[in-house]
């Protein structure tokens, strides 16, 4: 049933690319070609239908029975990416793992380089700045992502502290985006220190998983793009979470800051107050659309901070909206 004539079927894995798929009939060819095109490496790509509504879980299928690298698996229910991934990690065998998105794609020799580098260093986490384009135009204008490293493009280690300042919005001069890095990660210690997804988040569980590892003692480097292409989408889930998602996001940080100390606990306290602000805003649109006055009242129970900050917000509101009440409409942002 496999081909096995273009296929390299080695227990011997370098890499395994895990692709957890959520209703992406129309891109998840690309992804999982732009994988099986790379060169050097043995590989396997293991593809999680996340019960997905379409032909999504068929299409996987269809990969697998095509190249025997492929391995196509479904959570059944809906589980979220970090349910998705996880089952990709119990069936991993690759030396190293890696995030593939769906709906992104991988220029050619881009694991090679990085799998070079990675032995070469004795890295256990290492990634590459990743080039942004833009939906339908995915051919046109790449922009980086960090800008990081320097120009010199001599690697960067990154340690607990910086990666968390790496995720704040006023890291470089702009939004904090260090945890959508999709590096190449020691399968080994993974499995020593017992890390996984957080199936709880569906916002930041890639942050998560690097922090932890990093708090655990991961050697954790940046190097210049090697060619992992992110497309960005007018609407993406990523710019807009709500209450929820933010409230586990910024209750990780918690335990994780109460679990280090020095530099490390500071940037995690900095990144709480700022996921609090947030959270706390998303928090407030939902208990005043509801004219919950109890939970109106809970949101202000918060550091001296985010309470001022959800007065500015409000103060904002009632300029945009000229003193109409901000649960008078459903067009209230999570923008904060």
């Amino acid at each position: 049933m496999l081909d096995t004539e273009q296929a390299d079927i080695s227990d011997n894995i370098d890499i395994t690319v895990i692709v957890a798929a959520y209703n992406c009939e129309a891109t998840l060819e690309r992804a999982v070609k732009s994988v099986l095109r790379q060169v050097g490496p043995h590989l396997e790509v293991i593809v999680i239908d996340d019960a997905s509504a379409d032909g999504t879980y068929a299409l996987a299928q269809k990969l697998a029975l095509q190249d025997a690298r492929v391995m196509a698996l479904t959570t059944g229910t809906n589980m979220g990416p970090s349910g998705a991934r996880n089952l990709g990690l119990n069936h991993a065998r690759g030396d190293y793992i890696t995030v593939l998105d769906s709906d992104d794609f991988m220029a050619p020799g881009r694991l090679a380089a990085l799998l070079s580098q990675a032995r070469a260093r004795g890295d256990d986490i290492l990634a590459d700045d990743l080039f942004k384009v833009t939906e339908g135009d995915e051919e046109g204008a790449r922009t980086r992502l960090l800008g990081l490293p320097d120009a010199s493009g001599t690697p960067m280690p990154v340690d607990l502290a910086e990666f968390v300042r790496g995720n704040m919005t006023s890291y470089n001069g702009a939004r904090g985006e260090m945890g959508f890095l999709k590096p190449l990660i020691s399968r080994d210690f993974l499995k020593r220190q017992k890390l996984t997804y957080h199936e709880d988040m569906r916002l930041g569980e890639d942050f998560a998983l690097y922090a932890e590892a990093l708090a655990a003692g991961a050697k954790f480097s940046i190097v210049p793009p090697a060619g992992y292409i992110a497309v960005v989408r007018p609407g993406s889930l990523s710019g807009a979470h709500g209450a929820k998602d933010l409230g586990a996001l910024a209750a990780r940080i918690s335990v994780l800051r109460a679990a280090v100390d020095g530099q490390a606990e500071a940037a995690l306290g900095a990144l709480w107050v700022d996921t609090m602000k947030r959270y706390s805003w998303a928090r407030l649109i939902d208990a005043v659309k509801a004219r919950n006055i109890k939970e109106i009242a809970a949101c202000f129970n918060a550091p001296p901070s985010v309470g001022l900050h959800l007065l500015g917000c409000l103060g904002e509101q009632v300029l945009v909206r000229g003193g109409k009440l901000l649960g008078n409409s459903d067009k209230g942002g999570v923008n904060a």
